[in-house]
C-alpha cells in the first residue's frame, strides 16, 4: 500500500511537471507572436513549478518561481491598457561601471542566500547549485529589464547548468524543457545584438 501511495504520488507529480513544462512553452510562444497573453500563462506555469520543485526538494528554485510571479504581474500589468505610460528602452550593453557592482551584489545575495538556506532546508537537493542558479536567474532577470544584452549570456549559462541540475534531481521533462531554453536564449541573443545594430 506504501508502495502504491508513492507510485500515484510520482504519477501526480509527473503529471503537474508535464503541465508546467507546456506551459512554459506556450508562454515562450505567446511571447514570440507578442501577445499580451503570454503572461497569465507564464504565471500559471510558475505556480504548477513552483509545487513541482517544492515536492522535490529544489526549494530555491520554489521561491524563484515567486519572483517570476511577481515580475509576470507587472508585465502583464505594464502591456496592459492600464498602464497608459508604456515606454521600451532601447537595448543597450551593460555599462562597464556596474558589471562590479553586479558582481559584488551577486557574492553577498548568494552568501546570505546559502546560509539561509542550507540551515531551514537541511534536506534541499543540491542546495549550492540550487541556490547559486537561483540568484543567477535574478540577477540575469534584472539586467534583461535593463534590456542589457548580456543578459542573454546569464541565461544560456544558467540554463546550461540547469539541464544536469533537474536531470540528477529526476525531474527530466524540466531538463528537455532548459535545454530548449538554452537553443532560445542563444536566439534572443543574436536577435538582440541585430536590433542594437539596427538602432546604431
Amino acid at each position: 500500500m506504501h508502495f502504491l501511495n508513492l507510485t500515484l504520488s510520482s504519477i501526480s507529480l509527473y503529471v503537474w511537471e508535464t503541465l508546467a513544462a507546456f506551459l512554459s512553452l506556450g508562454c515562450v510562444w505567446l511571447a514570440a507572436k507578442n501577445k499580451i497573453s503570454n503572461w497569465p500563462v507564464a504565471m500559471a506555469a510558475s505556480i504548477a513549478y513552483a509545487y513541482v520543485f517544492y515536492q522535490n526538494r529544489f526549494y530555491s528554485e520554489t521561491y524563484l518561481q515567486a519572483v517570476f510571479f511577481a515580475f509576470q504581474a507587472y508585465g502583464w500589468w505594464y502591456w496592459s491598457a492600464l498602464n497608459t505610460k508604456k515606454a521600451e528602452k532601447s537595448i543597450s550593453n551593460m555599462p562597464k561601471s556596474q558589471i562590479i557592482i553586479l558582481l559584488i551584489a551577486f557574492v553577498i545575495c548568494y552568501t546570505i542566500w546559502i546560509q539561509v538556506y542550507t540551515q531551514y532546508y537541511p534536506n534541499a537537493q543540491q542546495p549550492y547549485l540550487d541556490t547559486f542558479l537561483t540568484i543567477l536567474s535574478i540577477t540575469a532577470l534584472y539586467m534583461q529589464a535593463r534590456r542589457w544584452l548580456e543578459n542573454w549570456y546569464l541565461w544560456i549559462l544558467a540554463d546550461l547548468c540547469y539541464v544536469p541540475m533537474f536531470f540528477w534531481g529526476k525531474q527530466y521533462i524540466t531538463a528537455v524543457l532548459y535545454g530548449l531554453f538554452i537553443a532560445l536564449a542563444t536566439k534572443g541573443l543574436f536577435m538582440w545584438r541585430n536590433e542594437m545594430k539596427k538602432a546604431v
